[in-house]
């Protein structure tokens, strides 16, 4: 009976142990989810969800997508666009997009260190010039007034992609 309650005992410290465990990895430090070509945070505010040649990702930025389409010689499709206000996701087709305003919403280390440890200023930024997504044309001609930026269609956005 003895050796019954120390194997349940430690079976329970196990499962315990196990719960708190997984506890910890997923609801007090969940892994951050990262775009799926620059591997930068996601934003639940312009994340994209977009398609290159057949292949689905969450991307951090419709930027983002049009730059990987063009580097890669590949047709891009925008699946779903988040509003930059809301979050909510919506129709590429129905929104409206700001181009280089003072917002930059994918999150990056403005310095390159190489490997003799010397640092100079990064020239190329594939999100850039940050692309952000709002549900109306006013949102997005009040956001410019705000924060500077050019007010794009979906149409004007999809003709940079240099393969559609």
């Amino acid at each position: 009976m003895n050796s019954r309650r120390i194997a349940l005992t430690v079976t329970l410290l196990i499962i315990v142990g196990a719960g708190v465990y997984v506890w910890y990895r997923n609801v007090a430090h969940p892994t951050p989810v990262t775009c799926g070509y620059c591997l930068r945070p996601l934003h639940a505010n312009v994340k994209v969800v977009a398609e290159i040649d057949g292949k689905r990702e969450e991307v951090c930025c419709p930027r983002c997508a049009i730059t990987e389409a063009n580097q890669e010689h590949k047709p891009v499709r925008l699946i779903t666009v988040h509003d930059y206000s809301t979050a909510k996701a919506m129709s590429p087709q129905s929104a409206w997009y700001v181009e280089a305003s003072r917002v930059m919403a994918c999150e990056h280390n403005g310095m390159h260190m190489d490997e003799m440890k010397a640092t100079s200023e990064i020239a190329y930024d594939r999100c850039s010039p940050g692309t952000l997504t709002f549900a109306t044309r006013l949102e997005a001609q009040d956001f410019t007034a705000a924060n500077g930026g050019t007010v794009i269609s979906f149409v004007q956005l999809m003709s940079e992609a240099h393969f559609q």
